[in-house]
């Protein structure tokens, strides 16, 4: 056995390469990297490392390295992606499909390979509003950013490369900090969201009151993927690896229950109550933005729009097939308000980065 990975210094990559390690011990992983750096730290654990680009032909690798990957890899697990929203959409496109094309071409050139694992996200709908089951999504949405709609083209490689390799897709909400600590890994858009909201003066945000909030935390979906990948592989399946609607919470009371988290904080001004926004629907904040008489505001206003506008969208994304692959796991999915507050301590503990990174 040999597994190829790709995105092992990454937010999920990093969190699950010792789950992997554990499950199959005989198994030799070898993992993509574009850091002499990163090969060493890798190297340490055990872990056989490969220097490379996913942007460019043949990974960037040596025709050799190339040919050694193809006779022996028989699982790729690829989970490498810019998760930057505010790329130009050829940038995204140049990282997140074309690195899919590359990592499906080895697919296809490997005769040994057993399964091909792609990472994405719950996000590839856009704006589109609905119910979603484990299933390939529709085209011709409208998307949020450029990442989304990347993520969306590189699903539609892997969904016709389907046909003739063993392949699935694994959807991953976003990812909030780990469960145990709340240590935040990687900063996002949530993150500046609940940072924002203590100083904010812009009167309106996009939101619907009612719509599910799904978050996750990184540590719990790298070892539900884990799982499945090892364990409960199904080609040609798609797999969500969220909350699911039994396990949501509205957009309003989680924002109030953030707030009283924010402004028990030693940290916040004792007496003081975090003001939030008004929550209106997208095309009229879109109005606001537009006709915000402020400069200063109106760019404000329009960085958040980007971040945050599918808090006016109503989506639900079903996970049954996903708790019934991990029923023998021993994982009890996660509580939202729980992994909430322990995230929100360590962001006002840490000056919301500041001091965690120095």
């Amino acid at each position: 056995m040999k597994l190829f990975l790709s995105g092992a210094t990454g937010l999920v990559g990093r969190s699950i390469l010792p789950i992997l390690k554990k499950n199959h011990p005989e198994r030799a992983i070898v993992a993509l990297v574009r850091r002499e750096s990163q090969a060493s730290a890798l190297n340490a654990q055990g872990v056989e490392t490969v220097i490379g680009d996913l942007k460019q032909p043949r990974l960037g690798l040596s025709e050799s390295a190339y040919a050694d990957l193809r006779g022996s890899v028989t699982e790729i697990l690829h989970s490498a992606a810019s998760v930057e929203f505010d790329l130009p959409l050829e940038e995204s496109r140049e990282i997140n499909v074309g690195g899919a094309q590359r990592m499906l071409e080895l697919a296809r050139s490997c005769p040994r390979l057993r399964k091909f694992g792609h990472v994405s996200t719950t996000y590839v709908n856009g704006f589109r509003e609905g119910v979603y089951d484990e299933a390939p999504m529709a085209p011709g949405q409208q998307f949020c950013n450029a990442y989304q709609q990347s993520k969306f083209e590189a699903e539609c490689l892997v969904e016709q490369a389907m046909r003739a390799l063993p392949a699935a897709i694994y959807r991953v909400p976003a990812l909030l900090a780990d469960s145990e600590d709340g240590v935040v890994s990687q900063w996002g858009y949530i993150h500046h969201l609940f940072r924002m909201l203590p100083v904010t003066e812009l009167p309106v945000m996009p939101g619907d009151p009612d719509i599910p909030v799904d978050l996750m935390p990184a540590d719990w979906v790298a070892a539900a993927l884990a799982h499945i990948f090892d364990f409960r592989f199904t080609s040609g399946s798609y797999r969500h690896l969220c909350l699911g609607p039994d396990g949501t919470m509205p957009l309003q009371e989680f924002i109030s229950h953030a707030c009283g988290i924010i402004e028990s904080h030693p940290t916040y001004p004792a007496g003081k109550s975090v003001r939030v926004p008004k929550m209106v629907s997208v095309a009229e904040y879109d109005e606001f933005v537009k006709n915000c008489p402020d400069r200063v505001q109106r760019f404000s206003a329009a960085m958040v729009g980007r971040h945050v506008r599918l808090m006016g969208t109503r989506q639900v994304y079903l996970n049954t097939k996903t708790r019934a692959d991990l029923e023998d796991s021993g994982l009890r999915f996660p509580v939202l308000r729980k992994f909430l507050e322990k995230t929100l301590v360590y962001c006002l503990d840490n000056s919301w980065g500041r001091q965690a990174a120095s």
